[in-house]
């Protein structure tokens, strides 16, 4: 490959790693503020993360961009029947009050103890609310999240499971965080969050300081807020 092919190339590869959505036209500010990654991150860092993307974060009264997709958890038998189908974001939300939780990875700590079993234990309740289904998304592939929500067992009853497999929803969310520090990769992971979401627009977000908090966006609280 030549010096040129090979530099054109690259740029590319770059660009796609910064394309945001046609949403952009809805941009507006909000409390709530994106972490500064793992507490074990630099502040250089930590710095350096948040500058990889624009000035702005969705937050309350801003509608989420319908041309989004998710992987609905499942098996790879399963995606392979439906041609690996994704979820458009539009079908999630549209006409409906939802729960949606983010959490950095499958398996890890607080995410498996904490995050989820937080909503699980209040499923009832967020029924009660008016609350037609809760969603936990997370960057890794479907048939991981899969796994997660059959070893989580009673503690996921009740909660849908999707894959941000490549990170759009996350980016779009300005959640995307380099946790490579905690093993977590090989590209960027989501942030700790969680929001509510009644027929397609955000009203409310709270976003954890770091993912490696629980303080703002556990079951209990969200709760509270409907």
């Amino acid at each position: 490959m030549s010096a040129v092919a090979l530099t054109m190339r690259r740029c590319a590869m770059q660009s796609a790693r910064t394309v945001f959505s046609p949403a952009m036209a809805r941009r507006v500010n909000h409390p709530a503020a994106i972490g500064t990654g793992f507490k074990q991150m630099s502040f250089l860092a930590a710095k350096a993360d948040s500058a990889a993307t624009p000035g702005w974060t969705p937050g309350p009264g801003v509608h989420l961009e319908e041309e989004l997709e998710l992987q609905k958890a499942r098996t790879w038998d399963e995606a392979d029947a439906d041609k690996f189908k994704a979820t458009p974001v539009h079908d999630l939300f549209k006409g409906k009050k939802v729960v949606l939780f983010a959490v950095p990875g499958a398996f890890t700590g607080v995410c498996h103890k904490a995050h989820v079993p937080s909503f699980s234990k209040n499923l009832d309740a967020f029924k009660a609310k008016g609350v037609d289904s809760v969603i936990c998304v997370s960057v890794n592939d479907p048939y991981c999240m899969n796994a997660w929500k059959s070893q989580l067992g009673d503690a996921a009853k009740g909660i849908d499971f999707y894959s941000d497999h490549d990170t759009s929803f996350t980016r779009w969310m300005h959640a995307d965080k380099d946790l490579k520090v905690a093993a977590l990769g090989p590209s960027k992971r989501s942030n700790r969050y969680a929001m509510i979401v009644e027929d397609g627009t955000i009203k409310a977000l709270f976003t954890e300081e770091s993912p490696g908090d629980l303080k703002v966006s556990d079951g209990d609280n969200v709760l509270k807020s409907l």
